[in-house]
């Protein structure tokens, strides 16, 4: 699989005037991410850490397309001139669309089966049973035990997901409770290969 390089992420984030909010969770997940891809690895855990890099630092990249206003809460961020004018672009280029929809278009053409990956994330956000890869499984778990630029524990980040977006859940049937169930046994399956608890996972990645 063709992929990204980190410097071609980072320059897609300029190129794309990515929000100092949205940046920064981006850089949580993608260290977190890194770390617990490297420690899975060494006990032959079978994900990629070459894959889930770049896939980590651009899993919210195009995040400002779903936003209605940069400034919302809880965000409270003053974006620049530029960051309104992409944000306004962004939303009229493409309507109704998830951000991971956009991302996999946007890398299709040069990484056809890394954009995929975007799209197994995006189902994955609507049916917690997708079959989909374990590079995207894992990534939907590292997301959601990072809130903003913070490991959080699961139940916490699951409590500010379904306070913030519980219209959208239920307007879709998602079914919360299977979701919830599906990330906890998830957890379990990955930290059963780790010299740590969940709980602890903070106390090993240092986020700024």
């Amino acid at each position: 699989m063709d992929i990204p390089t980190i410097k071609e992420c980072e320059e897609l984030f300029n190129q794309y005037k990515v929000p100092g909010t949205v940046k920064a969770h981006c850089h949580a997940v993608f260290k977190v991410a890194s770390f617990l891809a490297e420690e899975l690895q060494k006990k032959s855990y079978p994900l990629n850490p070459q894959i889930i890099k770049p896939f980590a630092l651009l899993h919210d990249f195009m995040k400002a397309v779903v936003l209605e206003r940069l400034t919302d809460p809880p965000y409270n961020y003053q974006p620049t001139g530029e960051e309104i004018e992409m944000h306004k672009h962004l939303r009229i280029t493409y309507p109704n669309m998830s951000e991971t929809k956009v991302t996999a278009l946007i890398l299709k053409d040069k990484y056809p089966e890394f954009a995929r990956l975007f799209l197994e994330l995006d189902e994955l956000t609507r049916n917690p049973n997708e079959k989909v890869s374990e590079e995207a499984k894992f990534i939907h778990y590292v997301d959601w035990r990072v809130l903003h630029n913070k490991v959080v524990p699961m139940q916490e980040r699951l409590d500010y997901i379904y306070n913030r977006y519980g219209n959208w859940i239920k307007k879709r049937n998602i079914d919360w409770e299977a979701t919830k169930q599906e990330q906890f046994a998830y957890e379990q399956k990955l930290f059963k290969h780790l010299p740590f608890k969940p709980d602890e996972l903070h106390l090993h990645v240092k986020l700024s």
